[in-house]
């Protein structure tokens, strides 16, 4: 295997020029800001929170507000929606003066406003269709794929934007993790390989060929690879450097490097941002794993399980409060674990029936299973965690990420039988 050298590459500064993508109330000023957002989101860079001095010195673009209420909903968190608030209402207040295709992205935002995820992706696939260009769309209408554990349309949403724009940075690798969770592994390793060499700050591509690796066994070349590509991602969002450190921290717990496994959680997985929900289920993630692999991980469980305890309440996607919830039970916060598990059967009692697989199906019984493997009850956990891994994809997350139930059944049957021997 080789590793590219390509170069860096802004992917969108011809934004609106090249497909006519206007901005409805945008001056020259606001059309460079969005196209520099554009960048850092198909880049995972960390500026992102610029569009948000665009949207005050632009308060006539109601595309910029639209983009300012995602990037506060996709932190994942309740207060997203609190903090999303003005933007939506400056969007709402523009949206007859927009264009079709505006207006159309905007329904995409309106439906996410109101939680409504599947809509949301509809609506946004829909969008796609007609404008594929858009890379901005499409990586949300990804977003909104990869919640909801569709992972036909995360493959639709990639193939549209190669077809529309071959060659341009970033593209391949949207494809290739479309691609992966698919199972086509050998065109998803291709595609991120040669998003790599159009952009070698592609981090996403970087984690599409971890996704390969671990889905083909190979832990020491993935861990060789992500260690060629590291030192990019200081310059990379929050998101993206911890995902990917947390992928070097899974290689390392398959190599059998416990000591190094424990380094990159204390020096990159918890710490930098810890009221963000991806850095708490991620290191929730590796907390869990380290301990699936026998490491006793001292105190580390105290201030992850503490965030947890805030995020009791959130209730948005099942895939998170899976990993709250076995943070709490680890840190020993009965009451709140408790909690957490009875909001999750309300939830499963009263969803639509669109979300009824995710949370009836498979987040109730996962959290009953997960709850049991903390209290040693392992034939309670084993018979919870299979009964929810007939559907647990749609939970959200990605293969490798549920895989952690499945390790969590193992291991409660190998504990489970040592029972029985001794």
């Amino acid at each position: 295997m080789s590793f590219p050298n390509g170069r860096v590459t802004l992917a969108f500064m011809n934004f609106e020029i090249d497909h006519n993508l206007t901005l409805t109330g945008a001056d020259f000023a606001a059309r460079e800001a969005y196209a520099f957002y554009a960048d850092q989101l198909l880049g995972y860079g960390p500026e992102l929170r610029q569009l948000f001095e665009a949207a005050e010195k632009a308060p006539t673009c109601g595309m910029i507000a639209a983009n300012c209420a995602i990037l506060h909903m996709a932190f994942e968190g309740l207060e997203g929606w609190d903090l999303a608030a003005p933007y939506l209402s400056n969007m709402r207040a523009q949206v007859s003066l927009m264009t079709e295709r505006e207006q159309m992205f905007c329904a995409g935002v309106e439906a996410w406003a109101q939680k409504d995820w599947q809509d949301a992706l509809n609506k946004f696939a829909t969008y796609a269709e007609n404008w594929p260009h858009d890379l901005v769309a499409i990586k949300w209408g990804q977003y909104h794929a990869f919640n909801l554990g569709d992972q036909a349309a995360l493959l639709h949403f990639g193939e549209l934007a190669l077809k529309a724009s071959p060659g341009k940075p970033y593209v391949h690798g949207l494809i290739a993790f479309g691609l992966e969770q698919n199972h086509f592994i050998k065109e998803a390793e291709h595609h991120a390989m040669k998003a790599a060499e159009i952009a070698i700050d592609d981090a996403w591509a970087h984690h599409a060929v971890a996704h390969v690796m671990e889905a083909t066994g190979r832990p020491e070349e993935g861990a060789r690879w992500l260690a060629h590509c590291d030192h990019i991602w200081d310059q990379k969002g929050t998101f993206i450097r911890e995902h990917n450190w947390w992928h070097a921290g899974l290689f390392q717990l398959a190599i059998g490097d416990h000591a190094r496994a424990m380094e990159i959680f204390d020096e990159k997985l918890w710490g930098e941002w810890p009221e963000f929900p991806q850095e708490q289920i991620g290191a929730a993630s590796m907390l869990w794993r380290m301990e699936l692999h026998g490491i006793d991980v001292g105190d580390r469980w105290t201030p992850v399980a503490t965030k947890a305890k805030e995020r009791v309440e959130d209730r948005l996607l099942p895939f998170h409060d899976l990993h709250y919830l076995f943070a709490l039970t680890r840190g020993g916060h009965e009451a709140e674990s408790k909690e957490l598990r009875n909001a999750i059967a309300h939830k499963a009692s009263n969803c639509c029936a669109q979300s009824a697989p995710a949370w009836q199906a498979a987040a109730l019984p996962a959290a009953d299973g997960i709850i049991a493997f903390a209290q040693g009850d392992y034939n309670v956990a084993a018979s919870h965690l299979m009964k929810a891994s007939q559907t647990l994809e749609k939970i959200g997350g990605s293969h490798a990420q549920r895989g952690i139930f499945a390790d969590t059944v193992k291991v409660a049957q190998k504990n489970l039988q040592q029972r029985i021997v001794s």
